[in-house]
């Protein structure tokens, strides 16, 4: 059992961890994703499209994007983000995968986007990327998640903790 500090009390790492990794997310909509290729990390800046209620978070991209190339290869990734005023950083360990589908693509698109893919989400220009998260990873001083003393080894939480039923 892993005990931290939250909001100043000693707590057990539980699903609460999650809820807060996905405030983070939803209010920092730019992060950092990693993939591999060739046994080596490529990492670009990004701009999210979504994050769902389980955590899965939404990238728009190019099919024919590093990215996606990457992806296709290995679909192992990570993504973080990071909330510098809250001095607060989550990251995503997850599976990723392109996700073809107009219906999905159209639901994804935000305005902005027509910049990067002039066809609109109908366009062959544009593909999602589904990050499907299987570990969370986070320290957020402001509400003093971390351990003592301060942060040298960050809160995690396990897909198990927070995918039980009635979330």
């Amino acid at each position: 059992m892993v005990i931290f500090r939250v909001d100043g009390k000693w707590r057990t790492v539980s699903g609460e961890l999650f809820g807060v990794a996905l405030e983070l997310l939803r209010a920092n909509p730019y992060g950092f994703l990693t993939t591999v290729d060739d046994g080596q990390p490529h990492t670009r800046l990004v701009q999210h499209v979504g994050v769902d209620d389980d955590g899965t978070v939404w990238i728009g991209t190019s099919p024919t994007s590093r990215k996606a190339a990457q992806i296709s290869r290995h679909r192992v990734v990570s993504y973080a983000v990071e909330d510098r005023a809250a001095f607060a950083y989550a990251c995503l360990n997850a599976t990723a995968e392109l996700v073809e589908d107009e219906t999905e693509r159209a639901a994804r698109w935000q305005n902005g986007l027509e910049a990067f893919f002039p066809d609109g989400p109908a366009g062959d220009d544009f593909v999602l990327i589904r990050l499907r998260p299987h570990r969370v990873e986070l320290m957020d001083f402001s509400r003093e998640i971390h351990p003592d003393p301060y942060g040298l080894v960050p809160a995690t939480e396990q897909e198990s903790s927070w995918s039980s039923p009635g979330r």
